[in-house]
């Protein structure tokens, strides 16, 4: 008994003094993910539409706008199911503070019997609905701040379910796009789905192949090694299928065991915020809060792109002993 108690000892102390000891990045004090460039602590949040249409929308307004009169806008499309934007507080706040306009379109209804109807439970459920919905709401959005909209810097940043929607934004009549930003696209919604779910939820899919090679705006695309819903597969795929594309950038977050909290880039890795769960407790493979990832990834990818720069040298910075963080990898990079 003495034996076991000793050895349970050694590897808790171990653990303490090794991966415990070890504190990932914070965000970096200047440069893209940082928060140099904020023009602004204030900002209006208008709501419009309705949860129970499925076209509640929410814009960001800076009080200071980066150009004074005008704003950059990124349209960010969320995930499924991940229908407020608190789930992804820090990373548009961080936008709105550079003087950036947001708008979030909120394209499934958030209402109980609503998101019951649309779960593909009782009838096939449509995805292209929801593009649809996601480009009539961000019209209407634009139309109501068309005087403080740069209409030349338009972004779009789509997460999982809002990466798909993302590849068919042009194809539904979108409003023209200087980016898009394809964050853990998720474009087969039976990858990561328990079988017993695939026997009884029906879904119609986006064709998402058909459209992606008429986008003709500059495309980043983001993932990470631990993504079970959207693997990299699905990302190698998106990049090969976008030949009409000027310029297609393809990143990995890597894995990093080295300290704790360890650095996993899950499919939640892009939210920084859900209330009330432990940082980095995954449930269903996907885990969201703030860190490293966010900061030096992708608040860093957006940041790049909104100053024009396309290949961009991520800084994932060091653990607190100094071992640097694995770098970022880079897929297609030798073509």
């Amino acid at each position: 008994m003495r034996v076991c108690l000793f050895i349970l000892l050694f590897f808790i102390t171990k653990t303490a003094i090794g991966g415990l000891g070890h504190a990932p990045p914070r965000q970096p004090e200047f440069g893209y993910g940082s928060e140099e460039f904020y023009l602004t602590d204030s900002w209006q949040v208008i709501e419009q539409g309705s949860a129970s249409v499925g076209d509640l929308t929410w814009l960001y307004v800076p009080d200071t706008l980066k150009f004074e009169e005008s704003a950059p806008v990124v349209v960010f499309l969320h995930g499924f199911s991940a229908l407020t934007p608190d789930l992804y507080k820090s990373h548009i706040e961080h936008l709105v503070r550079q003087g950036n306009l947001v708008i979030f379109p909120q394209f499934q209804k958030s209402t109980f019997w609503g998101f019951l109807s649309e779960s593909g439970l009782f009838k096939p459920m449509d995805q292209s609905i929801w593009a649809r919905r996601a480009v009539e709401s961000v019209d209407r959005a634009l139309d109501s701040m068309t005087d403080s909209v740069a209409w030349d810097e338009i972004y779009l940043y789509g997460h999982s379910l809002g990466g798909l929607i993302s590849l068919a934004w042009q194809a539904e009549g979108g409003v023209p796009l200087k980016q898009v930003i394809l964050s853990h696209a998720q474009v087969d919604a039976n990858a990561g789905m328990p079988e017993f779910v695939k026997q009884i939820v029906k879904i119609i899919e986006i064709p998402w192949k058909d459209h992606a090679p008429s986008i003709t705006a500059p495309v980043l695309i983001l993932n990470g090694e631990e993504d079970e819903i959207a693997p990299i597969y699905q990302s190698d795929e998106i990049y090969l299928s976008l030949t009409s594309a000027p310029s297609v950038r393809y990143y990995i977050a890597p894995s990093d065991t080295y300290g704790y909290p360890r650095l996993s880039p899950n499919h939640g890795a892009p939210l920084d915020f859900i209330a009330g769960l432990p940082p980095h407790l995954k449930i269903f493979g996907v885990s969201g809060e703030l860190d490293t990832f966010d900061w030096r990834f992708y608040f860093t990818a957006l940041d790049a792109v909104m100053d024009s720069q396309l290949d961009i040298d991520f800084d994932l910075g060091q653990w607190s002993d100094g071992t640097p963080v694995n770098p970022i990898l880079e897929p297609f990079a030798a073509e």
